[in-house]
């Protein structure tokens, strides 16, 4: 199959050659400018963009479209959110992708799925890695303060994921690709608008014996080469959606969104005592129903009902067969988990210039795990509330003010039959400014106290006997502060540059307790500031082309009292992203993508030394044809020039992956 992949690229390649250099100036066109996949189920936002109700912004939101995860050919969610100005992604242990926003790392993330809180209850994180991008018409980044419309726990930005609608009375699209290592994938949506009524049905399939590492790789004792070790993956995704509008301002709808995953997760490369661990079961099913309800035209009541399952179980096995389970260090854990939630926004323009928004949410989160096989199960069950309060004030046509707070509850309920804490209560006031300089510039202006309540894992889990619970743990705090402009420029072109900064206290670190037994703990010692500036470029100028361009500076610095340095890990200084649409003719275009990372810090476990991970630079590239007014095939490669890089030290990650992709839509 590789000599067939590379033939076909090797063809389309040459083909885009040829007739780039045919295409004289009479047949050379502007590209015109794409309005996207316009599908989006408003719905499922929280704070909606481009409608009446939009909340003035004042601090950076991103978008990442249907169109732009098809043209960067990402399958997953944490790949899509790579594309965005501030975002970089590592890949730990676990074989998950982690996401990280102006240095905050995922566990300080809320993600979304239409405006649904999504995250294991344990330990507060979703693998993103494992959210396909089939069925969704739109990723939200918003960073800084976001709205409190959102709830708690939304300390270092938030993610909402959001899906299909549709406008036809029957329409579809599919997605059927391959690449090396025999890996395929699929995906297939299915809608139809009738009268009052809509409904949509998701599909999509992932499989693959594993990731092929560079050429250049040199063997250890856990990894010769080729093929990654343990790096297979089996998926199945599907969703099911069925809407009514029974008249105007009024929408309601009913959902059901599940991912089956198992996979393996490659042993470190160097280590003496590697790990052979795999998720031999990955469960997610989100269950909601929400809805919009014009009370008056100047009264909205928007609810959402909702419940969020969570089912894996992680094996570690005796050798690299995978097989056996007889020795000491050896287990079967398993976590059967759910939230149940209910949350509620009116908003009201009752008074002149003004958009007043008061929300309410309540999640329940329930924790259920078992070491291993016949061990006690045991229960851990935690409320959390928020009541929030937003007021969006036009002080001129050009001025606008945005006004928030909210008091947040962290209520735990049981905790195995243990002694309970006491609840922690948060206060969170933010304030922002927006200015329309001019017709085509906006300037911004935020600040805002954002906090995040302990998980249960960091509360109370015993990692297997590796860590000492810390039932009194309170919540982390940060004061986030951002400036930024927007401006348009003739060509379809606009460019933004923003600095923020951000103070941390009382974060959440694992510490080493007892170093005869290796056991940590973990404790609110840590402070640390983030500061840095995000520079972004977007253009049709030039003829033929639409360009992307943006760049991100980063000075993470740990500033705890007991810090063995002022590193911090996984949080690159730098980060350059370019990309650019080569429309050649109507049927013939080309796309490629540069993405550079500067080196990142790491704690050698070991040692406790500082170490380096280098930097790297990685280019994806791909051909489109255009076969018919509704069908594309596209071939290419991701890391064309075959560069070996890590996320985490003792993990590298995938070489040059040749693939060939057919798309459609009816």
């Amino acid at each position: 199959m590789l000599m067939l992949l590379k033939k076909i690229v090797l063809v389309l390649t040459l083909t885009f050659i040829v007739h780039t250099g045919m295409a004289s100036a009479q047949d050379i066109q502007n590209i015109p400018e794409s309005d996207g996949d316009k599908r989006i189920f408003y719905l499922g936002e929280i704070v909606v963009e481009g409608k009446a109700e939009t909340i003035t912004k004042v601090a950076t939101v991103d978008s990442v479209d249907k169109e732009k995860i098809e043209l960067t050919t990402s399958l997953n969610v944490s790949d899509a959110l790579n594309t965005a100005p501030g975002v970089t992604i590592s890949v730990g242990t676990k074989n998950e992708k982690n996401i990280n926003i102006r240095g905050f790392s995922q566990r300080y993330i809320s993600v979304f799925y239409d405006g649904i809180p999504i995250s294991i209850p344990n330990d507060g994180y979703v693998d993103t890695g494992k959210l396909p991008t089939g069925n969704i018409s739109k990723i939200t980044i918003t960073k800084g303060i976001s709205s409190v419309l959102y709830g708690p726990n939304t300390m270092g930005g938030v993610v909402n994921i959001v899906s299909i609608k549709p406008e036809n009375t029957f329409e579809g699209d599919f997605k059927v690709g391959i690449s090396e290592h025999n890996m395929w994938n699929a995906n297939v949506n299915l809608g139809s608008m009738v009268d009052k009524f809509y409904v949509t049905m998701n599909g999509g399939y992932l499989d693959s014996e594993g990731f092929g590492l560079p050429k250049n790789f040199d063997s250890t004792v856990n990894e010769d080469g080729g093929k990654r070790e343990n790096s297979d993956v089996e998926q199945k995704s599907g969703a099911f959606k069925i809407g009514f509008i029974p008249s105007e301002g009024h929408e309601y709808a009913f959902g059901v969104n599940f991912v089956n995953s198992k996979w393996g997760l490659p042993p470190h490369t160097t280590d003496d005592s590697p790990r052979y661990w795999r998720f031999t079961d990955w469960k997610k099913t989100t269950y909601y129903l929400i809805g919009d309800t014009e009370i008056t035209n100047k009264l909205l009541l928007k609810t959402r009902f909702f419940r969020d399952e969570y089912y894996n179980v992680l094996d570690s096995y005796d050798n690299t067969t995978y097989t056996t389970q007889d020795e000491k260090s050896s287990w079967h854990s398993t976590y059967d988990d759910y939230s149940n939630g209910i949350s509620a926004v009116i908003r009201t323009d009752y008074l002149k210039k003004n958009t007043i928004s008061f929300s309410f949410h309540f999640k329940e989160d329930i924790h259920k795990e078992q070491d291993d096989y016949g061990s006690t199960w045991e229960r851990y069950e935690t409320d959390t509330y928020s009541y929030g309060i937003e007021d969006d004030i036009k002080l001129t046509e050009s001025i606008s003010v945005l006004l928030g707070a909210s008091y947040d509850i962290h209520d735990p309920r049981y905790a195995n039959g243990e002694a309970l804490r006491d609840d922690e209560h948060a206060f969170n006031p933010q304030a922002g400014i927006s200015w329309d300089a001019a017709e085509d510039m906006t300037l911004h202006f935020s600040v805002g106290r954002k906090t995040r309540f302990p998980t249960m894992l960091e509360l109370y889990s015993g990692l297997l006997g590796r860590n000492l619970p810390n039932p009194d743990l309170k919540e982390e705090k940060a004061v986030n502060y951002e400036i930024g402009i927007d401006k348009y420029l003739p060509g379809n072109t606009n460019i933004g540059f923003t600095l923020f900064y951000s103070d941390i206290d009382d974060l959440i670190v694992k510490k080493r307790v007892d170093p005869k037994t290796k056991t940590d703990q973990y404790q609110n010692i840590g402070e640390a500031r983030y500061k840095g500036l995000e520079f972004t470029f977007k253009s049709g100028y030039f003829r033929q082309h639409n360009a992307e361009l943006h760049y991100t500076f980063l000075e993470a610095e740990d500033r705890s009292s007991d810090r063995t340095s002022n590193h911090l890990e996984e949080r690159p200084k730098h980060k350059l992203y370019i990309s650019d649409l080569f429309k050649i003719y109507d049927w013939l275009s080309f796309f490629a993508k540069l993405e550079w990372n500067s080196k990142r810090y790491y704690e050698d476990s070991d040692t406790s030394q500082w170490l380096t991970l280098g930097g790297f630079t990685t280019v994806d590239a791909k051909v489109i044809g255009k076969l018919t007014e509704f069908m594309n095939i596209e071939a290419g490669a991701k890391n064309i020039f075959d560069k070996e890089y890590e996320f985490a030290s003792g993990y590298p990650r995938e070489g040059r992956t040749f693939f060939v992709q057919l798309q459609g839509k009816f």
